[in-house]
């Protein structure tokens, strides 16, 4: 599937639905991050496949500029709409940027918190690396990049763009750049998952 099948294919979810993914909750394990890691105020974070905002809004609301990027044009209208409901400090914080994951239109933006939930797990073989990539110009030294993927099931080991990261995926693809600071199964919803948080 190329870029242009995979914008149309997220257009028509965002359109139609169903959006399983769509809570409207920010997860509590970034909301558990940011209780234990003070931040100094105006600092970037970066939502990589934000949708309609959810958590790119959390994070302005902190008081962090929040970029929030997503393939979905439908997604990120959405997240305007919610956006115009926001106190004006917190709108004023919260940007949205139409663009390809793995091809980030911005470099050395010294991000302090970059998260992913469910972004990259759906991404090809093919666009794993440059994504990784986007992450490791965009994360200021001693940032942390925060990763909710599903586990690929052994039943799809020998399919390279399944949906899900294998095994030791995310350690052989982000470091040594990255390190690991941990990695926690998540409570499995639609399949089994992990939380990976990893630090510059």
């Amino acid at each position: 599937m190329d870029n242009n099948e995979r914008r149309a294919t997220w257009e028509a979810r965002y359109r139609s639905g169903p959006r399983p993914w769509d809570t409207g909750i920010t997860p509590p394990e970034v909301v558990d991050f940011w209780q234990k890691h003070p931040h100094s105020p105006g600092a970037l974070a970066v939502d990589i496949g934000c949708g309609t905002g959810t958590n790119a809004a959390y994070l302005a609301g902190l008081g962090l500029t929040a970029i929030g990027v997503d393939l979905s044009l439908t997604a990120l209208l959405l997240g305007q709409q919610r956006r115009k409901s926001l106190p004006l400090p917190v709108q004023q914080r919260l940007h949205f940027v139409q663009a390809d994951v793995s091809r980030l239109p911005f470099t050395r933006s010294h991000a302090v918190y970059i998260v992913d939930i469910g972004c990259f797990h759906a991404l090809p073989a093919n666009a794993r690396f440059d994504y990784a990539n986007g992450i490791f110009e965009n994360l200021a030294p001693g940032g942390h990049f925060h990763l909710y993927a599903f586990d690929r099931s052994p039943e799809e080991e020998s399919d390279p763009d399944a949906r899900g990261l294998g095994e030791s995926e995310v350690t052989d693809l982000f470091s040594p750049a990255l390190s690991v600071v941990e990695i926690v199964r998540a409570r499995p919803d639609r399949k089994p998952c992990r939380w990976y948080l990893l630090r510059k």
